[in-house]
This record gives C-alpha cells, structure tokens and sequence, in this order.
C-alpha cells in the first residue's frame, strides 16, 4: 500500500468520523472532553444485564439512589413486582414475579441485577401480594425501602378475603441491596372508602426531607394523593394529619422535588399499563410548602374540580408511549435527571399475553425553564444517543438544553379572517359562499335527506349572491318533486 493510499485512508476514516460525531450531535471538542471525562453517551431503554445471561426488559415505577455508604461508586435503582423479560418463566410456563428487583450502575446508563429486595412478600402481606413501586432513601447510616404492599393479611386491614387493600410498608438495611429487615407493619394502614372490601387505593409511596421534618406522600386515583408528616424514627404516621394534595380520579405516583423556593409535585395521569395505546403523562404543579396547594403555571390548584397540571412529561409520537411514574435526581455536574418507564409501542406486552404491559425504564435530563420542569427542554421521552449523566466525580456531563419553541401568534393574514363589519363581501367571500351553495345544491339533486333541506334553507338565508340563490331554489323545487307529505313529515 501505498503512502498516498494510506493517508488517504486516514483522511477518509477521519472525515468518517466528523460525520458520525455530527450525526450524534456531538462536537469533535466535546468528543474529546467527552473521552476524558468519560460521559459517553447512551440510547434508550437502559442496559440492565443479568449476570448469566439475558436483559431485564421491564423495570416500572423505577426509584434511584446513589450509594451513601463510604467507598461506594455505585448507583442502584428499584423496580416494581414484575417478571424480568419474556423468558422469565418457571418449570410451567408461568411468569416469575420479582419481589422489588435491584440494579446497581457505576454509570447510570449500564446496569446490572442483583437480586431482589424479598425472595416472598413480607410476612403481613399474603404471600401472592403484589408489592409495587419501591422508594430508597438513607436515614440514620442505613437505608429505608418504602414499597406499596397491595394484600396485607386479613389482620392488618380489618376485613377477612378482599385480596386488595392496600396499605405501605418499609424495610432497613445497612447495604443498598440488602438484606432488608421488614418493620412488620404498615406505615401507612389500609384506608376504607366505605363499608366491606372498600378501600381507597394507598399506592406510590414518596418521603421528603425539609429540615428535620420528613413527610410521605402516598395515593392513587381512587382517593387521590395525599401527605403526611412521618414519625421521628421514619416507621409510623398519624391518619388524622393526612392532608389532600390531589383531586381523586387524578393523579398517582407522586414526585416532590424541592427547587429555587418551591415544592415541585410531580404526578402521573393516565392508565399506566394499555399496551400500545398507553396515555400514561406526567404533569406538576407547585407550593411553597411542602402541604401544599399545589397549582400549575397558570395558578389552577391539583385540587380542583377543574383539575390544574403543566405537562412535564409525554409521548411526543417516536415509539414512546405511556411514559410516567418517574423519579428525578440531579448527577455530580448539577444537571437534573429523571427515570421513569415507558411503553415500546412496537413491543408492549410480555410474549404471549395481549394484556400484560411490559415497562422498560428510561432516562432523559430534566430541565427547568421560566421556573417549571419540563423533560429534555420540552421534547419527552428520547429515542436517539444523548449525552449521559456525570455519574462519578470529576465528570461533567455534555448534555445541553434547547428549549423547544413555543408555537406564537403570527402576523394576520386579513384576507383569510372570517371577521365582518361592513356592508357588502369580499370576492374572496362571495366565492367561498357559492362555492358552500353549489355544494349542498348537489347533494339536494341527489335525493338528500329531509335535514340536507333544512341545511339547505338555512344556506340560502345567508347567501348573498342572487345567482347562487335562483341555483338553489331550482335546486329544492327538483329535490321536492314527487315526495309526498308523508315523507317529508
């Protein structure tokens, strides 16, 4: 080969790789820092590898933490009770269900399971209770795992065989995967909404810290969201301080975020889990304090019977649907992020069903523009590379907001303007009514219906052109001949 060949190949493979840079959005300077720095970049959904093989494919209801123990690097996220993929199956050929599955990251694009947070429901929960949506936090030198247990025994809610009264439960551990020690009690009890098996849905456990003050948000569409102020040792709250955040027939799957003064209350609307007509969004509203009201960016309280709620996060028509219930943080360069699972409209269900939604867990930047949140400046759920998260010291992410634009009101175009204040029409108005005319003259010469008369009267009252009127007239006269009363009564 020779040394022309060989630098013009060099110069190809160079120019090869300007293109692919370009086409990732990425600066050959941002390339390098990038390299240096280690951000990379992924593409949703995430990579969650199991050791031995395979990927887990549904990851719902996702909560992260990063690790609070000295010396770990490592992210770790929680899932809601779900078969890993497909293949998920025991001897039978039925679905494994996993009892809130662990993943832990160095990254926060490539994950690894690591087992589950119980190997059966805790023991005040029947054992085929589903336990769902997982929230970490770390207290005191160890970390609490509030999770929703959907079946409590028939001792805990009071009423024997419903199967559903759902109540929130939490375990401590030391390490972030456990083993987790159960309080073996409720933290928030099952709540009736009327007589038998009637309770309201005490779903999507959420703890803010403000001060030395933690408060648990908690509640689903059948009684709404509420809020309580938590016990000083985190495992025990008052029922007669609940507080109403929410309308019921609403929201679920509450998000509070503290930021520039205000509490952001993130909830999700929608039926979670449609397949591919999932309408799962997430919307918020705001308060300086942490009971709220919260209302949205046009003051419309969450409370309301004419419910408030900016948009925050929805399906922006690529192969994203459903997209909700998330959890945000912010990574080591400051950026805010959000996790949150979707719905792959050309894979939604688990193989073999036609109803049970399968639910990987994405990821994209959260940005805050006129002082409210808005998921990668405003264009959702992302299915191209982006840059990743800073995840360990000394990173700086690459991600950059562009802020999508708001459609505005352009220049008037008048000749198009249905506006009228004179005394005669424009050609351009007289064309438009004969045109309206002649077309309902077409139909009544087509044997129309009594009510295409009627509409046709009701043209002809407004039409101003003598021409287009004689036209009608001969119009209805030929529609009219040779019907009987009888069949214009």
């Amino acid at each position: 080969m020779s040394d022309r060949t060989r630098s013009d190949r060099r110069v190809s493979l160079a120019m090869l790789m300007l293109l692919v840079l370009a086409l990732l959005g990425i600066a050959p300077q941002a390339a390098l820092a990038q390299e240096k720095r280690g951000t990379g970049v992924y593409r949703n959904p995430l990579t969650i590898t199991i050791p031995g093989g395979g990927q887990v494919e549904s990851c719902a209801d996702p909560s992260l933490i990063r690790g609070q123990q000295p010396g770990d690097a490592y992210w770790y996220m929680y899932c809601t009770k779900d078969p890993l993929n497909d293949q998920d199956r025991d001897a039978n050929g039925d679905f494994n269900f996993h009892n809130i599955p662990m993943l832990k990251s160095l990254d926060l694009i490539n994950w690894t399971y690591v087992g589950d947070a119980f190997s059966t429901p805790p023991d005040w929960g029947e054992p085929t209770s589903g336990i769902w949506a997982p929230e970490i936090q770390f207290f005191n030198g160890q970390y609490y795992l509030y999770y929703t247990m959907t079946d409590p025994k028939d001792a805990i809610s009071g009423e024997p065989n419903c199967g559903f009264e759902p109540a929130i439960g939490v375990a401590t551990s030391a390490s972030a995967t456990g083993p987790w020690q159960d309080l073996g009690q409720p933290v928030v009890a099952p709540r009736r909404g009327g007589p038998g098996c009637n309770f309201l849905w005490t779903f999507d456990p959420e703890v803010l810290t403000v001060g030395d003050q933690r408060y648990i948000y908690y509640g689903s569409y059948y009684g709404g969201i509420q809020v309580r102020p938590l016990s000083a040792d985190r495992f025990s709250t008052d029922p007669a301080t609940a507080v109403q955040v929410t309308i019921a027939n609403r929201y679920e799957g509450p998000e509070v975020v503290q930021h520039e003064g205000y509490y952001y209350l993130f909830a999700s609307a929608g039926n979670c889990c449609n397949g591919p007509v999932t309408g799962y969004s997430v919307f918020v509203g705001r308060a300086d304090n942490p009971l709220g009201p919260f209302v949205d960016r046009h003051g419309v309280s969450l409370l309301a019977g004419r419910v408030g709620g900016t948009p925050a996060l929805q399906q922006n028509g690529n192969r994203w649907v459903g997209a909700g219930h998330n959890s945000i943080f912010q990574d080591l360069s400051g950026q805010y992020w959000t996790v949150y699972h979707a719905v792959d409209r050309n894979d939604p269900y688990f193989a073999g069903t036609t109803d049970f939604t399968k639910r990987p867990v994405l990821l994209d930047a959260l940005d805050w523009i006129d002082g409210w949140p808005v998921v990668r400046g405003g264009r959702g759920p992302s299915d191209t590379p982006q840059h990743a998260p800073a995840a360990q010291p000394g990173q700086q992410s690459q991600y950059q907001v562009r802020a999508v634009r708001q459609d505005q009101p352009g220049q008037l175009i008048t000749r198009l303007s249905d506006e009228f204040d004179g005394s005669l029409l424009s050609p351009v108005e007289t064309a438009a009514i004969r045109q309206t005319v002649f077309a309902v003259a077409d139909a009544l010469e087509t044997n129309a219906p009594l009510e295409a008369l009627r509409e046709a009267t009701r043209t002809l009252a407004t039409a101003t052109d003598e021409f287009a009127a004689r036209r009608m007239n001969a119009s209805i006269s030929k529609a009219l001949s040779g019907r009987t009363m009888d069949s214009l009564a």
